[in-house]
């Protein structure tokens, strides 16, 4: 199926002629625009099956994941003064307990008394005084998106409040009766409106129109309320960046960011530099506790998948830079929605396009740099251990297409293969490596571990093949054989798109040896493979305007040909 571009479906020895007509063809009619080719790219697999060698797993589930991921979760909660969630609470509160929208009186307690002790320790007055600005502005403390929500609109109208506006709520059908009067019930309704004003125009304007039908006073103050949250998103994502930049923890007199605290852990990491940027956070409502890594290209890998043809690309280039021109890749054509397959021997290859892949994948496509996307129900301290677990996949991705791109051929290629994400080695490198980096945090603060051990105690609950729990016990055995976590980062970069190959390891055979001849485990993962097709372009004030787009049959074989 044609994908509506002009695509050129290119075959055998005609696709260098026809790429110098088309060359040609762009050369003639815009010699004076810039004009790039953004290579064919080929990503991801159709494998549906991931191998886990036998003495490697065993080693790993000596102890039921699911066993010390509850203990390691009741720990950090009682010593946060927080009751810990158990058996159906665990499975269908879990998302409103990290969100302050369950037990909120107690959740909100234990933030209070957190940020009370952080701030005892800062060692700078400046640090203070952001960290006042953010968390007591007015001198009461705001630990969520819903008291910032709130203080926002009485700043508006002091006189607003969450009880001015359960009349309304309550007639539109917006509160269950059965808990109207919870604590959380007025946030949690607020906010699932927010989430429908930013995912559902329609509906959210018949909830609306049945909210002030319902009582138009207390509609009034729904609707302040609501631009309290649309606001207080900015808020959230600032409260994040304090922790994340800066110098908050006290550490031997000085103070700390979570930024030092990655930066160092990955410092050893073959003098690797990929953890000094910053990820961009931003906030996206998804309705519930998720958190996602929007991958970023580094700049070898960028100049292996883009070409200048000509003087004016370069030059734009140099002016604007790599990260303008990968937005400029997202107002290209977006293709035929319907559903295209390449089939190339076994293998069944999906187009699709540049703009359509950022649109519809959660970790977008060739993004103009690293960044995290997160919910901003969160309550920030509980959220502090998924932004950095976020940043972990980030940085093991970086460089492990840093890795990549150094081994491909000097010569130019025509379509480039990107290695592939798998799952089990990545989640369980994130879970350790979290781990480890907020170690010394949590000895003083449990609290800021909670929202990742509440998720992956609940994980390994519901599903006991978990990619989360499982992942962590196989590089938490990995790891308590080599010598140091920087050798289990490099192991794992080794081998991280077949985690079959680690079980070759001669020092890990030897200390697996116990668990010789046990059978490997496969288990399930997801897989869909994408080839984007190449395409020829020019761009004038912003905009890209394609001159050809041609697919060629993928290559046998591994990275660019």
């Amino acid at each position: 199926m044609a994908l509506g571009l002009g695509t050129l479906l290119v075959l055998g020895s005609t696709s260098k002629a026809m790429a110098q007509a088309a060359e040609a063809e762009g050369a003639s009619s815009s010699s004076d625009l810039p004009r790039f080719t953004l290579r064919e790219i080929v990503a991801g697999g159709n494998d549906t099956l991931t191998r886990i060698p036998g003495r490697w797993l065993h080693a790993a589930l000596a102890a039921p994941p699911e066993s010390r991921a509850t203990q390691t979760y009741h720990d950090a909660a009682t010593r946060s003064g927080v009751t810990p969630l158990t058996g159906k609470a665990l499975a269908s509160e879990r998302s409103n307990h990290v969100m302050g929208l369950y037990h909120r009186q107690e959740l909100t307690g234990a933030a209070q008394r957190t940020l009370a002790a952080i701030r005892a320790t800062l060692p700078e007055d400046s640090t203070r005084a952001r960290f006042d600005h953010l968390f007591r502005p007015r001198g009461e403390w705001v630990v969520d998106l819903h008291d910032a929500a709130l203080a926002w609109a009485q700043s508006q109208a002091p006189q607003i409040g969450w009880g001015t506006v359960r009349r309304a709520l309550a007639a539109a059908h917006w509160l269950d009766a059965s808990d109207s009067l919870a604590e959380e019930a007025v946030p949690r309704a607020l906010y699932g409106l927010t989430v429908l004003a930013a995912t559902d125009s329609a509906a959210f304007r018949a909830a609306r129109s049945d909210l002030w039908r319902a009582d138009s006073v207390s509609a009034v103050a729904v609707l302040l309320l609501l631009g309290g949250y649309a606001e207080s998103q900015n808020w959230f994502v600032d409260a994040l960046g304090f922790f994340l930049t800066q110098p908050w923890f006290p550490d031997g007199g000085r103070g700390r960011s979570l930024a030092d605290y990655v930066r160092d852990d990955w410092r050893g990491v073959e003098d690797s530099t990929v953890a000094h940027a910053l990820p961009e956070i931003s906030a996206r409502l998804f309705g519930y506790p998720q958190a996602v890594p929007h991958y970023g290209v580094p700049p070898g890998l960028f100049h292996r998948l883009v070409r200048a043809d000509n003087v004016s690309a370069r030059n734009w280039l140099e002016r604007h830079g790599e990260a303008s021109l990968l937005r400029t890749l997202r107002r290209l054509p977006p293709g035929d929605s319907s559903l295209a397959l390449l089939q190339v021997g076994s293998e069944s290859i999906r187009l699709t396009t540049v703009p359509r892949q950022s649109r519809e994948s959660l970790n977008g496509f060739l993004e103009p740099g690293d960044g995290i996307a997160i919910d901003p129900g969160y309550s920030p301290l509980l959220a502090l251990g998924t932004v950095v677990h976020e940043w972990q996949h980030l940085l093991f991705r970086r460089r492990q297409l840093e890795e990549f791109t150094s081994k491909l051929p000097a010569r130019e290629a025509a379509v480039v293969e990107l290695p592939g994400i798998e799952p089990y080695l990545a989640e369980g490198f994130a879970e350790w490596s979290t781990e480890r980096i907020l170690a010394p945090l949590v000895a003083r603060w449990p609290l800021l571990v909670l929202g990742e051990l509440e998720k992956r105690a609940g994980l390994a609950l519901e599903n006991t093949e978990d990619q989360h729990s499982i992942g962590y016990a196989l590089v938490r055995a990995l790891a308590a054989e080599l010598p140091g976590p920087a050798a289990t980062t490099r192991l794992l970069l080794r081998n991280a798109t077949q985690p079959s190959s680690v079980g070759t390891e001669r020092a890990l055979r030897r200390a697996w040896r116990a668990y010789a001849g046990k059978p490997d485990r496969v288990f399930p993962v997801p897989a869909s493979k994408i080839l984007v097709p190449e395409v020829t372009f020019t761009i004038e004030d912003g905009f890209p305007d394609v001159i050809t787009s041609r697919i060629l049959i993928p290559p046998r074989g591994k990275g660019a040909r």
